[in-house]
């Protein structure tokens, strides 16, 4: 069941949300207090202890079986499907708003952000996060993703985030399956525009993709969104 919620957004969502202003506001993550970097550690190194690989593999998340490309691309990249992704790839979007009518190209790919504005004051902002490496979880893309949201936000709990899915394939066109992602929800209210802000994190790539569109009422956020995810898809690395 989506859930609305009636607040403000933090500084750093309002603007990932308006993308025109952006100025240089990236999803990072802090070096921890007290953490060492490898140019400042001095501890000399430590042999490992033996590793039990049986209990290793036992508490580790599930192997998949191999799977050819044809069937990755072929259907619909869950969330419990992530695993089928290869840790070297980075997943990419295709954009085809360039040719949509309403919608007007502000920025193209700048540090993996793509900017649009339509003709009834809304916009999208298309992006790549960088690497997430502390925010991954081991085999699970979904609990990822929701550690994603609550370092923008720790107010922004799992059961405010709804499932929706995007085209997946090389093409919006040719794109026969669709690709899991979280979404936040929010409605507008007073001088605050309605948003939507869908984030999938790839923990077999470490890093991710964010999809943002703000419009000044529900009304334009519905058909902005609805516009959007028909004009981009996620391409399957490989």
């Amino acid at each position: 069941m989506q859930t609305w919620r009636n607040r403000p957004l933090p500084a750093c969502l309002v603007l990932l949300c308006l993308a025109p202003v952006l100025a240089g506001c990236r999803i990072e993550v802090p070096v921890m207090p007290g953490a060492e970097t490898p140019a400042s550690s001095t501890t000399a190194p430590v042999q490992p202890a033996p590793v039990d690989n049986a209990a290793a593999e036992a508490s580790g998340p599930p192997e998949l079986p191999p799977l050819p490309r044809a069937d990755i691309v072929g259907n619909d990249m869950t969330f419990d499907r992530g695993g089928y992704i290869e840790q070297a790839d980075m997943v990419a979007f295709s954009d085809g708003i360039t040719r949509t009518p309403g919608w007007t190209q502000k920025k193209l790919l700048v540090n993996g952000e793509s900017v649009y504005v339509s003709e009834s004051g809304c916009t999208a902002s298309l992006r790549y996060t960088p690497a997430q490496g502390p925010l991954l979880v081991d085999g699970d893309d979904r609990a990822s993703t929701e550690a994603l949201f609550r370092f923008m936000d720790p107010s922004i709990l799992p059961e405010y985030l709804v499932i929706t899915e995007w085209l997946w394939g090389e093409s919006a066109g040719e794109s026969k399956a669709s690709v899991e992602f979280l979404t936040y929800i929010q409605e507008a209210t007073g001088d605050t525009p309605a948003s939507a802000i869908s984030l999938r994190l790839f923990h077999a790539t470490g890093t991710g993709l964010a999809f943002v569109v703000s419009c000044p009422s529900d009304e334009n956020l519905t058909a902005a969104v609805a516009d959007i995810r028909n004009r981009i898809s996620v391409v399957p690395p490989g």
